[in-house]
């Protein structure tokens, strides 16, 4: 079995600690590589010198996360836009809106994804979408951007059916899964099998949303089987099946080689 974890801060103060032991235990489990989301100018350092020692294991991008817009979002943006002129990335994320925490930088989030789109127009390369709480202004500022130049990943999807719907209306567009599907009080199983299997993602998001059954414990891409085995008997196919097209969908979304 092949798996490819599509979103995973391993980078994280979290794995300071044993992250060799992190990455033996992730390949020991068939994960063959991880796509690393950036999340703000502080956080680069850190995750690129990661990336430097598992070169073709850990693939990074680059972007500003909508929790992460304050008032500096200016020099932030200036910084995302820098580095995706010197170093090759395999998308420009984690980027979005989140209304969930705060709103108090609510038109800021606006600008910054709506020029972090651009910048992956740009570079020809596709967005990893982080939303919450937001979804009908996100999916606003994407049709301005333009349905058929924009592509990417609703990562860590958690929307009702009918946002789920209006997602796969983007069609250049994957819908990424993670713990949270295997929650016992998640709605999510009930309808994620309307995502074509050619359009799914599965991934981590680790340190967080550790699925059953390790809830409440930290997360790390060895789990990423727990979700692939669940949603593996949602769709009715072996993991191994389902490990090896979202493996495929990944290699395609993200351009890994």
């Amino acid at each position: 079995m092949r798996l490819i974890d599509s979103h995973t801060h391993i980078y994280a103060e979290e794995f300071d600690e044993d992250i060799d032991e992190v990455l033996a235990r992730a390949v020991a489990s068939g994960v063959e590589r991880m796509v690393l989301p950036n999340v703000d100018r502080e956080s680069y350092p850190r995750m690129m010198a990661l990336v430097e020692r598992y070169p073709k294991v850990l693939y990074p991008s680059a972007g500003l996360h909508p929790t992460s817009v304050g008032a500096d979002y200016r020099e932030q943006l200036d910084f995302v836009a820098e580095a995706l002129a010197h170093v090759r990335f395999v998308a420009v994320g984690e980027i979005g809106l989140d209304y969930y925490w705060d709103t108090t930088y609510k038109v800021q989030q606006a600008e910054a994804f709506s020029e972090q789109i651009a910048l992956a127009h740009r570079y020809g390369l596709p967005i990893i979408i982080h939303t919450r709480e937001a979804f009908a202004d996100t999916f606003d500022l994407l049709r301005r951007a333009g349905r058929n130049t924009t592509r990417g990943v609703f990562h860590s999807f958690t929307g009702s059916e009918a946002e789920l719907e209006e997602a796969l209306g983007f069609e250049d567009f994957m819908i990424g899964l993670n713990g949270v599907v295997t929650f016992k009080n998640s709605q999510l199983k009930t309808y994620v099998q309307r995502i074509p299997l050619e359009r799914l993602l599965i991934e981590t998001d680790a340190p967080y949303l550790s699925p059953m059954p390790k809830r409440g414990r930290r997360n790390e891409p060895a789990h990423l089987v727990h979700t692939l085995e669940f949603l593996a008997g949602i769709y009715g196919c072996s993991a191994d099946e389902l490990g090896e097209v979202t493996s495929q969908n990944a290699e395609r979304l993200f351009g890994l080689t």
